[in-house]
C-alpha cells in the first residue's frame, strides 16, 4: 500500500471559493497527479526497484546504529551541500567537495544490496564539531539532521543515516510553553516564579531551548543536536569573566555546557554539537 498526505489551498476571490476552480482541482489535477506519481505503471521500474533497494539498505543502516554504538553515519563519498537553503537538491559544481571520513573514525558496515561501505561513525556520548567558519560544520550538521529521512538515489545524501529519535534544538524565541519542568538549567528567575511547571506565551531564547531539551528527553529522544550559530549564548556557556560579574546566587540559567556530560551519562541521551567559538566544551 502506497499512502501520500499532502496540503492544497482552495482557489478562492477574497474570502469566496470558486466552487468551479475547486472542482477541476479534485476532480482533474488530483486523480493526474496521482496517476503520473502514485502508480507502478506510470514509473520506470528500474528507477522504482532502485529506489526500494537504497530505501531498504537506509532502514537496514538506522537499525544498526545502537548495534555498533553510534547515533550517525555519514558514508565516503556522500555530497552534503544543498543547491539553495530552500533546496534538498544536491550542489553540483566541479568545487563540490565529497565527504570522506577521518581514518581514526571509519566504521564498515555490510549492507543488504549496496554490500560492504565505509563511512565515518559518530559515537554515542557527547561529539563536538569544531573547525573554522565555511569550512562546512553547520552543512554537516543538517545532513545529519536530515538523517532521520531516506533520501532518494542521485540525492547524495542516500548513506547519512541518523539515529531515528534526534532532535534538532535551537533558540525559538516567542514560542509557547505550557506546563514543562525546567528546572535543571532555569531556576531563580525574578518575582519569585518557579520553572518546576514552567509556562509562558513568549519564551526567550534560553528559555525555549531549555524547554525543548526537557521535552525532547520526556519523549525519549536519545540524540540531540545543537549549532552554535542558532543558539541562545548565555544558554550554551557562562565564561570565567562573566561568572565573576554575576555570581551564581544571581544567575537563573546554568548553561548546557555545564549539563552536556550529564545528559549522557545520567539519561543516556547524546549530543552533537557545532562549535566554533566556546571553547569551554572542549575541556
Amino acid at each position: 500500500m502506497v499512502e501520500a498526505r499532502l496540503t492544497a489551498g482552495l482557489p478562492a476571490a477574497g474570502r469566496t471559493i470558486l466552487a468551479s476552480a475547486a472542482q477541476r482541482m479534485f476532480l482533474e489535477t488530483l486523480p493526474q497527479l496521482v496517476e503520473r506519481a502514485l502508480m507502478y505503471r506510470s514509473v520506470d521500474s528500474q528507477t522504482m526497484h532502485a529506489l526500494a533497494a537504497s530505501v531498504e539498505d537506509q532502514e537496514y543502516l538506522r537499525s544498526q546504529l545502537k548495534l555498533l554504538s553510534l547515533v550517525a553515519f555519514i558514508g565516503n563519498g556522500a555530497v552534503l551541500p544543498r543547491v539553495s537553503g530552500v533546496s534538498n537538491m544536491p550542489l553540483e559544481t566541479n568545487t563540490v567537495v565529497r565527504f570522506r571520513a577521518p581514518p581514526e573514525l571509519q566504521v564498515m558496515v555490510e549492507l543488504p544490496n549496496q554490500g560492504t561501505v565505509v563511512g565515518m561513525g559518530i559515537r554515542q556520548g557527547v561529539t563536538l564539531i569544531c573547525g573554522g567558519g565555511f569550512n562546512g560544520k553547520s552543512t554537516l550538521l543538517q545532513a545529519i539532521e536530515r538523517g532521520v529521512y531516506n533520501h532518494a538515489p542521485g540525492d547524495g545524501r542516500e548513506l547519512v543515516v541518523t539515529d531515528a529519535t534526534a532532535t534538532k534544538i535551537k533558540a525559538e524565541e516567542g514560542r509557547f510553553v505550557c506546563s514543562t519542568d525546567i528546572r535543571p538549567f532555569i531556576n531563580n528567575l525574578p518575582l519569585g516564579k518557579t520553572t518546576d511547571a514552567f509556562s509562558t506565551a513568549d519564551a526567550s531564547g534560553s528559555t525555549s531551548m531549555a524547554a525543548s531539551i526537557q521535552e525532547a528527553v520526556e519523549v525519549e529522544a536519545s540524540t540531540l543536536l545543537f549549532d552554535e550559530d542558532t543558539c541562545a549564548t548565555n544558554f550554551l556557556v557562562r565564561d570565567g569573566r562573566m561568572q565573576q560579574l554575576v555570581s551564581q546566587d544571581c544567575e537563573p540559567i546554568t548553561p548546557l555546557v555545564s549539563r552536556v556530560r550529564e545528559l549522557w551519562e545520567a539519561k543516556g541521551v547524546s549530543s552533537i554539537m557545532v562549535i566554533g567559538g566556546c571553547g569551554d566544551y572542549l575541556d
